[in-house]
């Protein structure tokens, strides 16, 4: 039962943030364009902050926990290969499957898996996380941004190199990414002065994000992506979950380092992806319905999975 209360607590706060902003539009108290205006406010700028702020605190160039680090880069890596396979057998649209392939292999590890690990094991998993963010998090949305550039709507079938590249360093999650590193490993403080709306401005990024989507929601155009999101939503909770944790215990990962692999592989699409999927030309409102789905989802699968891994004796 505390299990469960936990996963409440860290999912019902994001369901209703998004469920404010859907009777936010339906009201009347919002329009489209600004909803059009904030998603864009997020992507450039405040999600970037955060990714910042989040790494340049918890950054610590610790990296001697080689094996956790190649088993997450590894199982990133072969989910990303995979999804993108079955993906491209199965959806004909284009940014169709640039929203699907991101849905399925891109976790809310930032958000959802950081307090649902360090919940579980304290700083014991804290410093492992913030190893792992420093790697996983520029992988994600480096792999998203080649994925989502080479399924865009807004580009020609063929996209130069050249143009990949540069996408990818001008991105700007990337870009908070990377300056977060370095002001960790410089350990580059601020002034309070600068420090405290920094932060506040960070911590805007995930609620405005999840308002937003929210808004973007119509449950009118549901039933066309009800299948494609299902099956994205099956895929994300269940089945990468599934294979992946039990090879990590088949390896031997138990404790605290399976919670954190537990954290990367097992929670629902990072809020993020549909923000981007959005921005860069894909099917924003098929990323929307995964992020949704996945979301509600969790509750209950992330429950089972600590459920059966603590009465296993694994956690």
């Amino acid at each position: 039962m505390t299990d469960l209360l936990f996963s409440v607590n860290v999912v019902a706060p994001l369901f209703l943030l998004m469920t404010t902003g859907y009777f936010a539009r339906k009201t009347g108290f919002v329009a489209s364009d600004f909803l059009a205006q904030m998603n864009r406010f997020v992507f450039q700028f405040l999600l970037p902050l955060m990714l910042f702020q989040d790494i340049r605190k918890t950054y610590e160039g610790d990296f001697s926990n080689v094996r956790l680090i190649l088993f997450a880069v590894l199982g990133v890596l072969s989910v990303i290969l995979i999804s993108t396979v079955a993906v491209h057998l199965t959806v004909r649209r284009r940014g169709q499957r640039g929203s699907m392939i991101q849905g399925v292999f891109r976790s809310n590890f930032l958000i959802y898996g950081f307090p649902l690990a360090t919940a579980m094991y304290g700083q014991a998993a804290v410093s492992n996380i913030a190893m792992l963010m420093a790697i996983i998090i520029p992988l994600y949305n480096i792999a998203a941004v080649v994925i989502l550039t080479l399924h865009s709507e807004h580009n020609d079938k063929k996209v130069a190199v050249g143009k990949l590249l540069k996408d990818i360093v001008t991105n700007p999650l990337i870009v908070g990414c990377c300056f977060g590193v370095v002001f960790g490993a410089l350990r580059i403080e601020f002034p309070n002065f600068i420090e405290q709306p920094v932060g506040q401005l960070a911590g805007i990024a995930t609620p405005l994000a999840l308002f937003v989507m929210g808004g973007e929601f119509r449950f009118s155009r549901l039933k066309r992506h009800y299948g494609k999101a299902v099956t994205a939503t099956v895929s994300r909770l269940i089945v990468i979950p599934g294979i992946i944790l039990y090879i990590c215990i088949h390896t031997g990962f138990r404790g605290a380092e399976l919670a954190v692999l537990v954290s990367l592989f097992a929670t629902p699409t990072a809020v993020v992806s549909y923000i981007m999927a959005d921005n860069m030309g894909n099917d924003g409102e098929l990323a929307a319905q995964i992020v949704v789905l996945t979301t509600v989802a969790s509750c209950v699968t992330i429950f089972l999975i600590v459920f059966i891994l603590r009465s296993l004796g694994y956690l």
